[in-house]
């Protein structure tokens, strides 16, 4: 999960993934411009706290090469974001994904197979790639809350919320 200082977007889409995926994942974030030594925004943190989701303690991480090669799924917050990952590895790999895409692709592609949870997981990248492939859908960005009012939050979240949850519920991942 990816974002710019993973203090806002990616760490909701972490905690959140790691909920709903359970054991199925290792979910870990990330940002392309980590604000290191910060923690989850108190904002970020209220809005989570509406949908259920606790955070812990949460150290951001700057996003490296080899962690973007080594993931099965890469969801970035925006398309700078995926223009980071373009630039340092000289091309976005097939398992990169905006998380409004993914779940956009999720819609319509045909679901990932497997018999346990950790296996479809392991398959979401492809049959996204697949669908991307088939009928494309746009890159579209997750809005950057940092510095806006609670309801801005409130209303990214929502949209974390949606878009974890049809990737979930079309990889039958909970």
């Amino acid at each position: 999960m990816v974002c710019t200082g993973n203090i806002c977007r990616s760490p909701a889409m972490h905690y959140l993934a790691q909920r709903e995926w359970g054991e199925a994942a290792q979910v870990s974030s990330a940002g392309t411009y980590a604000e290191i030594g910060m923690d989850a925004t108190k904002e970020m943190r209220q809005a989570a706290a509406g949908h259920g989701l606790t955070f812990p303690r949460h150290r951001p991480t700057q996003l490296t090469a080899g962690a973007v090669a080594r993931a099965d799924l890469v969801l970035v917050a925006t398309q700078q974001h995926a223009q980071w990952i373009a630039h340092e590895l000289g091309d976005l790999p097939d398992h990169v994904f905006g998380i409004r895409q993914a779940a956009e692709l999720a819609h319509r592609a045909a679901p990932p197979t497997g018999d346990t949870a950790a296996e479809r997981l392991a398959r979401v990248a492809d049959a996204l790639a697949a669908e991307q492939r088939r009928e494309p859908a746009p890159l579209r960005s997750l809005d950057d809350p940092w510095g806006l009012s609670q309801s801005v939050y409130e209303r990214v979240m929502g949209e974390i919320v949606d878009d974890i949850g049809a990737i979930t519920a079309w990889a039958r991942l909970a």
